[in-house]
């Protein structure tokens, strides 16, 4: 990015919400002004969209398979036992979640240059 002098000026509108929204993450960003923190996220920054639906469904095996090793855990620490079936089941939970976490990994590599 050049150090030319700048001579545009843009100017933008923001509701309450929005405008406290970027102070946060102005805030976050360590950035020393807010005209570079602006900058960045216009000239190098990405929007992503995530499907709702498919967040949605990744918290659910997440909680499935937490909830999962929980009821495993109690069966082992009441019998001393772990089977077969509760390893089988863990692994399935892990790689639907593996799944999900590609079909992210895919969308975010398609952002870079």
């Amino acid at each position: 990015m050049t150090t030319d002098k700048r001579n545009h000026y843009i100017q933008i509108r923001l509701n309450d919400e929005e405008k406290e929204l970027l102070e946060k993450k102005f805030r976050l960003s360590k950035c020393k002004s807010k005209s570079r923190f602006v900058r960045l996220m216009i000239l190098e920054g990405f929007v992503l969209h995530f499907e709702e639906e498919k967040i949605r469904e990744l918290l659910r095996l997440f909680g499935n398979i937490s909830s999962n090793v929980n009821q495993i855990a109690v069966r082992v620490n009441t019998s001393g036992n772990i089977y077969a079936d509760d390893i089988k089941e863990i692994e399935d939970g892990i790689e639907k979640i593996w799944q999900q976490l590609r079909y992210f990994q895919s969308l975010l590599q398609k952002l870079k240059p």
